[in-house]
């Protein structure tokens, strides 16, 4: 059959419509749901984004690229008051936004002390010969051995203690003729501390003792021995200290900061870890003079062992405990702080809607602010996920943390693009805030051995990190800084599932943004600034999760560092070696806690 250009025409005409007529029976039923679904979702632009990675902008839905997390749609409200927030129900459940009552009321303070037992000076003594002599033999020559008064320690030759016996022995036979003399004999051999049955014993005999047998002053131990076998001593020379171990001290060492919270005479209830009892103690000295070094002063605590479980060098710890009424309070995770501002995100009558509200701080207690102003009983404040929402704020151009005019913003951990906190010229003061983080949680058995593995390696890398900073050089830092990123990089993120997952990327970004900060820096006092973050989500990292390390890892802590606020870090050593005040206060801060090896 021969076609020609008229037919060709009609059956390419008629194809289409039957292309157009299917695509309108079978596939406008599929495109009209979808639309349904998600129309209230869509913003004008149609843009889905990630709850944990804000800064991914695509036009469809699908998962983020960094933690294969399912995008959400980017709310509709760009515009509006620069200060408030509107999120879609999808985007508040993901973020997992959370709210709270603001309230007032007393504020509970816990001061945790750690020390150590240690001798009481007052029951250390020296027990002496009392005579001049030889000592020809010790029954009691090593240290820590028990000492009971009257008991025999040593054999002691003296001439002038064999002489004195022969003056008493003569007086003795001219006692009804004179008995002043006789009396003036037993005086002497007394003053030498010989007892009544001694110098009977030696009356009754009539034949003066060549080798004396001292006895103890005092019940304890041996403490120090002073001299050998041998020795010759002068009278009132030292034998040994014996100290009387039947009470001791328990040594704190407390931060001038805290000292308001202890006073003379308190009641302090002390733990043992070695004998796992507790028993009370009071407080009875707190040294006048605070050192200049460690910013420390020495308390003390006397403490009743007559059973002896207390030994010297043993640890002890202690928790006094303080209320006070603080007004309106707020948990620690609902505030953003830059160090010049801080702010807390508070829930609209919009159930979808947060303002950002800046607020003063009052005293950190525990886990919770005491706000001066900015806040009133009875509003709602975001307690879980206000980075995310500030995060957020920043990526649509409006007030936000570390943006106080509002305008376009870049954005931390934007894997390679600008930091939030980069560039040399930044400075402590206006760029560096304390990240808030959501408490550590225990996911060590839901959590693939791979992934414990590999944090392991990242903390041998940061903990390589941390001695650089406490040499302090900048270069040196940066450098160290870039191992430690590359190998969180490495960390497989997949290896965690569902709330293991969400916990690990709200430590993930933190950690991000500190090394973009350390590794494009040469300032230490920058660089020791971003530490602070970087340690304080490691260590949630570590106590979360667990690592392969077969010992102990060390947090501890500086109450000095940051203005005061105090910054943790970790170590492989129980020694502190702060790397935020090496220069000035090498050994400053304590140990806080115990991360036990697997």
């Amino acid at each position: 059959m021969k076609l020609n250009r008229s037919t060709l025409i009609t059956v390419g005409f008629t194809l289409l419509l039957g292309v157009a007529a299917g695509a309108m029976f079978f596939g406008g039923n599929s495109g009209t749901e979808l639309d349904t679904e998600h129309a209230y979702e869509l913003n004008a632009d149609g843009l889905w984004t990630c709850s944990m990675h804000p800064q991914v902008r695509q036009s469809e839905p699908g998962a983020c690229p960094f933690c294969g997390m399912d995008l959400i749609p980017v709310s509709n409200d760009e515009g509006g008051d620069p200060a408030v927030m509107k999120m879609s129900n999808a985007a508040i459940q993901l973020a997992n936004i959370q709210t709270a009552i603001v309230g007032s009321g007393s504020v509970d303070d816990v001061l945790r002390l750690s020390g150590k037992i240690k001798v009481d000076e007052r029951r250390v003594k020296v027990q002496t010969t009392h005579f001049a002599g030889r000592v020809d033999a010790l029954y009691k020559s090593f240290e820590g051995d028990l000492i009971k008064k009257g008991e025999k320690i040593a054999s002691i030759y003296s001439p002038e203690l064999v002489a004195a016996q022969e003056e008493l022995i003569e007086a003795k036979k001219l006692e009804d003729t004179n008995p002043i003399l006789l009396a003036a004999a037993r005086r002497k051999l007394h003053h030498w501390k010989l007892t009544m049955e001694q110098i009977n014993e030696i009356e009754t005999s009539q034949a003066p003792m060549r080798n004396f047998d001292l006895l103890a002053d005092f019940d304890g131990i041996i403490s120090k021995k002073l001299i050998n076998t041998g020795n010759h001593l002068p009278e009132g020379g030292g034998l040994m200290e014996i100290t009387d171990l039947s009470k001791v001290w328990a040594v704190f060492e407390v931060y001038e900061k805290d000292l308001g919270k202890i006073r003379l005479g308190d009641r302090l209830k002390l733990e043992n870890k070695a004998t796992s009892k507790s028993q009370e103690g009071t407080v009875s000295f707190i040294s006048p003079a605070v050192d200049q070094q460690t910013r420390i002063v020495e308390v003390r605590a006397d403490l009743n062992n007559s059973s002896g479980s207390l030994k010297p060098g043993m640890f002890i710890s202690t928790s006094i405990f303080s209320s006070s009424e603080a007004g309106i309070i707020i948990p620690k995770s609902a505030v953003l702080w830059t160090g010049k501002r801080s702010i807390v995100y508070v829930k609209s009558s919009n159930e979808r809607s947060f303002e950002l509200r800046e607020v003063v701080l009052g005293e950190a207690v525990n886990n919770q602010y005491v706000i001066e102003s900015g806040l009133k009983e009875g509003e709602e404040v975001v307690v879980n996920g206000a980075f995310t929402l500030d995060a957020e704020a920043q990526l649509r151009g409006k007030i936000s943390m570390m943006n106080p005019t509002g305008g376009a913003s870049s954005t931390g951990h934007n894997h390679g693009e600008q930091s939030m906190n980069s560039g040399n010229e930044a400075s402590p003061e206006n760029s560096f805030y304390v990240v808030e983080l959501p408490d550590s949680k225990d996911y060590k058995n839901q959590v693939d051995p791979k992934f414990q593995e590999q944090l392991m390696n990242l903390s041998m890398k940061y903990i390589a990190l941390k001695d650089l900073m406490v040499e302090g050089n900048g270069s040196s830092i940066r450098k160290e800084g870039i191992k430690v990123k590359t190998t969180l990089d490495q960390v497989d993120m997949s290896l965690v599932k569902g709330e293991a997952h969400l916990h690990w990327m709200s430590l993930l970004k933190p950690m991000t943004e500190s090394l973009e900060t350390i590794t494009t820096s040469g300032d230490r006092d920058i660089q020791r600034l971003q530490f602070i973050n970087l340690s304080k989500a490691l260590i949630n990292a570590v106590q979360s999760f667990g690592t392969s390390f077969d010992s102990p890892l060390y947090v501890q802590f500086c109450p000095m560092a940051n203005n005061n606020q105090g910054a943790t870090w970790i170590s492989k050593e129980e020694n502190i070696v702060n790397p935020y005040f090496s220069d000035v206060m090498l050994t400053c801060g304590n140990v806080e806690s115990i991360i036990e090896g697997n």
